[in-house]
């Protein structure tokens, strides 16, 4: 239904993407129980078990980004990916809502509903099939072109591979939000300073 939506009213692709992904924070947080910022501080004092593996993840993101923005391009030229754009005006509240959509509410909301929701642990087969699930389905969510789902799924390969590696979602949540910020803060900081010095 989501999808659905942001196919027939790409002009709202913001407000729609905003809504789905709090509307996903609210549930697995206030309900499911799935974040807690006192696990999550805990994590943050482990260099070796978490930091380590949180920076070869966000190193992982470069390198999809990279391969998604710089090297798929020329492989398959002319070929529309189907990427969903997120449309927003130029002014002040759309841009802070889209930094704050991006930056924050995107990689944990993505992270708990993706990868710790739908990821189930048992048999090697049970993770496989899941793992392919999550990654489509998170594909899915940003694209309905072929190259767009596969660069999407490309995309989400290097959280989805900590996660299942490591068990604990708060690396992969972590490496999410800084490649996110690393990702759109510049974009958004100059956004800004245009809105103001108009």
């Amino acid at each position: 239904m989501f999808i659905i939506a942001t196919i027939h009213w790409p002009k709202y692709t913001l407000y729609l993407f905003f809504v789905f992904y709090l509307g996903i924070l609210y549930y697995f947080y206030y309900f499911y129980k799935q974040f807690s910022f006192r696990k999550l501080k805990k994590n943050l004092g482990r260099v070796v078990t978490f930091w380590i593996p949180v920076v070869l993840t966000f190193f992982g993101l470069y390198l999809a980004n990279y391969i998604k923005v710089q090297v798929l391009p020329y492989v398959f030229p002319g070929v529309k990916d189907g990427t969903v754009q997120i449309i927003y005006h130029n002014e002040l509240l759309p841009t802070l809502m889209y930094a704050t959509m991006m930056i924050v509410l995107k990689p944990v909301a993505e992270e708990l509903f993706f990868r710790k929701a739908i990821i189930k642990f048992g048999s090697t087969k049970k993770v496989i099939v899941f793992t392919i699930l999550s990654l489509l389905l998170c594909a899915l969510s940003r694209a309905n072109g072929l190259l767009g789902i596969a660069e999407w799924m490309l995309m989400a390969l290097p959280v989805t591979i900590a996660y299942v590696a490591t068990r604990n979602i708060y690396i992969s949540l972590m490496a999410h939000v800084l490649f996110e910020f690393y990702d759109n803060i510049y974009s958004v900081v100059y956004s800004i300073a245009r809105i103001f010095s108009r």
